[in-house]
Formats: C-alpha cells, sequence, structure tokens
C-alpha cells in the first residue's frame, strides 16, 4: 500500500493497530451503549479493516453487519476510524 503522507513515511497499514481499533470501538459503545445492556460493539480484524482504509486515512474498523445494535436491534452504525487523528465516526446503517 502507497504512504499517503508522502515518499518518507509510513504507509498507512503500518500505522493501523488492533489497539487503535480496540479504542474506536470503545468510544463508539460509549456513545452509543449507554445505559443499555443489549447493544453490542462488534470490531473488524486487522486485516480486514486496513482493506477499507481510504486515501484519506480513514479505516471502517466495526463490523460489516450490525456493528453496534441498540434498542432492540432498531440502529445500528459502521464505525469509521480516522487513523492519523485518532478520530472516531459513527455512521448510521439503513439495511433494505
Amino acid at each position: 500500500m502507497e504512504s499517503i503522507r508522502g515518499e518518507h513515511s509510513l504507509p498507512l497499514e503500518a500505522e493501523l493497530t488492533d489497539e487503535m481499533i480496540d479504542a474506536a470501538m470503545a468510544k463508539a459503545d460509549a456513545r452509543v451503549c449507554v445505559g443499555s445492556d443489549r447493544c453490542y460493539a462488534f470490531p473488524d480484524r486487522l486485516e480486514d479493516a486496513i482493506q477499507t482504509c481510504t486515501p484519506k486515512g480513514r479505516c471502517k474498523v466495526g463490523g460489516t453487519r450490525r456493528v453496534i445494535v441498540s434498542r432492540g436491534g432498531r440502529e445500528s452504525w459502521n464505525v469509521w476510524l480516522e487513523v492519523r487523528a485518532g478520530l472516531v465516526k459513527l455512521i448510521a446503517r439503513v439495511d433494505a
């Protein structure tokens, strides 16, 4: 994978770690699952998350199905991580 920071920096795949995925999922869990015992966060494997990385350094680090399920399965989100900044974004899923 080609580096997105320049010729002399590490490629994104060398920067994303399991620990970063765990931290992102913990942030997502804290935002969505407060007070719910029926809400679950499912992280992707590192190998799978790397495959979703964009040239701008964003990777989907949550599962491809229901990443976080709350309110009896009526809500779910994909969890994206901006790797270099550590920012976590939740994108609501609309299942057809």
